[in-house]
């Protein structure tokens, strides 16, 4: 276990103690400022970090009420609280596929001064943070970047005579050799939205040389509906309902992982918060027999997913000061190390925690490899593998419902290309 540095409290916190409560007049600054309100989505590094809320009022004095939900619970939350102006949430987890549109509505607090501030700023890897500014303000810092990785059961493999997939055209091929009654050969998230199908399918789409738009970020026609993508999408589509297991059809993150860890499934292409649970001895049955590799490629090349998690402070926070204390703690070298070594997880923004031995040891008894292959991953990933645009969201979105419609059967792979293009259009007022 690595010791958390004891760090010194600023005088002003110090003030808002249980003991001088009767004191303070209700709703002072000092009183609210003992409480900091954190929402985040669950996922092995969030329910992690709120196992470690006692370290950080151990270290500061602020007790943290940190919420874990689900992903689609925290988009209504947030979505309510944000526009009704509601103060209730002091940190809010925050995917840079969000930030500019929450820039842009006014909903995030920059925190620029703060982040230049840091005596450690350095340690921060560049891309991650970078990925936070906006007009030339940090309007958040990353807790996890989170690459896309395949895990494949190596013995199921080795039984049906076949390679590791190297292209997808290939996994085509393996995966129907490998499927049976009693494994699945794959599982990939179908749940629709900007961050379920919408994260794994273009590592097929961008494979293929498939793209959203024409010429991002100078050529911003849509082209969803191309004959790169249909191609894809057929992939994803044979992949799913020829060799998925039963109800894939509404996959998402639980469903995912119970398959991998239970023996339902035998491959999967995903980031590396799912992959990640499938080697994980603690919580898989078959943890001993997954492999990690890249995932795979197609005319186009690889191109693993990237999606960059941080943690940021709502515009006009009564807490800013001790929001702010919370997001650097939570961030921190001590904080993100203990993550790496309690949790299933290796996607840590800072590169002193890539040198912690205790980490390297973790991640090299579950593959000898696996922090480079990570490392590879991101190097291979497009920075904007989902374009950083304001509309994302909604775009995504509605990407999202039509690709799941064809995958269900409910349109053919032509006509939910066709309505993504019209409503990417629509969005766009294009």
């Amino acid at each position: 276990m690595i010791k958390v540095t004891r760090r010194a409290l600023t005088a002003t916190l110090l003030l808002g103690s249980t003991a001088l409560a009767p004191m303070l007049a209700p709703g002072t600054a000092a009183a609210q400022e003992r409480e900091v309100n954190v929402l985040l989505f669950s996922m092995p590094s969030t329910r992690g970090l709120a196992a470690l809320a006692d370290d950080f009022e151990a270290e500061t004095g602020i007790k943290a009420n940190i919420d874990v939900v689900g992903q689609d619970v925290f988009e209504s939350r947030i979505t309510l609280s944000f526009t009704g102006g509601a103060r209730d949430i002091d940190v809010v987890h925050t995917p840079v596929i969000q930030v500019q549109r929450w820039v842009e509505a006014g909903w995030l607090e920059p925190m620029t001064a703060q982040i230049d501030g840091l005596a450690d700023k350095d340690d921060i890897l560049s891309g991650p943070l970078e990925a936070y500014k906006v007009s030339g303000d940090y309007y958040g810092m990353p807790f996890f970047a989170e690459t896309g990785l395949m895990a494949y059961r190596k013995d199921l493999l080795e039984a049906a005579g076949v390679g590791v997939p190297e292209t997808w055209d290939e996994m085509l091929e393996v995966a129907k050799a490998v499927d049976s009654d009693d494994t699945a050969a794959i599982a990939m998230r179908v749940a629709p939205g900007q961050g379920f199908n919408m994260f794994v399918f273009p590592m097929i789409m961008r494979a293929y040389g498939g793209k959203f738009f024409a010429n991002y970020p100078d050529d911003m026609t849509p082209a969803i509906n191309s004959p790169e993508n249909l191609k894809a999408l057929n992939t994803y589509i044979t992949l799913m309902n020829d060799y998925g297991p039963q109800g894939i059809g509404n996959f998402n993150f639980p469903e995912v992982v119970a398959a991998l860890q239970n023996g339902q499934a035998a491959m999967t292409v995903d980031g590396t918060s799912i992959v990640s649970q499938a080697v994980d001895p603690a919580a898989s049955k078959f943890a001993d027999q997954f492999v990690l590799a890249l995932p795979p490629g197609g005319p186009a090349g690889r191109s693993p997913a990237i999606a960059v998690h941080g943690l940021g402070i709502p515009a006009g926070s009564e807490n800013a000061d001790a929001a702010f204390e919370f997001v650097k703690w939570a961030t921190s070298t001590e904080t993100l190390s203990k993550l790496a070594i309690n949790e299933a997880y290796p996607d840590f923004t800072r590169a002193s925690v890539a040198e912690n031995p205790e980490v390297q040891a973790k991640y090299a008894d579950v593959q000898e490899n696996f922090l480079d292959l990570r490392v590879e991953a991101l190097t291979l990933a497009l920075g904007h593998y989902r374009p950083l645009i304001p509309t994302w969201p909604e775009i995504g979105a509605a990407i999202g419902e039509n690709v799941n419609a064809a995958v269900n059967g409910l349109m053919s792979p032509e006509e939910a290309l066709e309505a993504a293009e019209d409503e990417m259009k629509s969005i766009l007022a294009y």
